[in-house]
């Protein structure tokens, strides 16, 4: 009885002491956040602070803010188009036009909108809501065909003008017309 307590009491401590032989630490891998959870910059609004109102104590004249301090709040110039004096008289130079970004659903086996008038320059986004995998593919060759897989997005960008059609592989419903105009 008492070897097979020492054999027993033998095990149970190489067990224990194989446990704590290296002083590794377990390595925990990132958790990974699900597409739809992540908040982008865009998206985070920012904290308000209270202000404090002061109360003017007895003797001080009570001073309003517009009178004797400048607005913290950082004013940001329109834009404006320039003048550009020659000898023939004054030229104005408009600035450049904003860059827009369209988007194109691609959702119960249609695409939507079915098309698009945009400006040169103007990006357009296919956003695959479906779980399955379709193929874009652009009649004019201005890309590869492209797996737009499902929940993501494909992003062009259109820097010449003119009309384009695009196709899904075995899709009829999905054909979408851009026409490109100068800005």
């Amino acid at each position: 009885m008492k070897a097979k307590i020492i054999v027993l009491l033998l095990v149970l401590s190489a067990v224990l002491l194989s446990g704590c032989v290296g002083d590794e630490q377990p390595v925990e891998e990132p958790e990974e956040i699900p597409e739809e959870n992540l908040t982008t910059e865009e998206e985070v609004a920012p904290e308000e602070v209270p202000e404090e109102e002061m109360v003017p104590e007895e003797g001080e004249e009570e001073v309003t803010p517009e009178e004797n301090e400048t607005s913290e709040e950082e004013v940001t110039p329109e834009e404006v188009p320039e003048e550009e004096v020659t000898s023939e008289g004054p030229t104005i130079i408009s600035p450049e036009t904003s860059v827009k970004t369209y988007t194109i659903r691609i959702d119960n086996f249609r695409a939507t909108p079915t098309s698009l008038e945009i400006k040169k320059g103007d990006i357009v986004a296919w956003r695959n809501l479906q779980d399955r995998i379709f193929t874009l593919v652009s009649e004019e060759g201005l890309f590869e065909n492209t797996n737009l897989v499902p929940k993501r997005s494909f992003v062009y960008t259109f820097n010449e003008t003119g009309a384009y059609n695009f196709s899904v592989l075995g899709q009829g419903r999905m054909d979408v017309t851009i026409t490109v105009e100068e800005p």
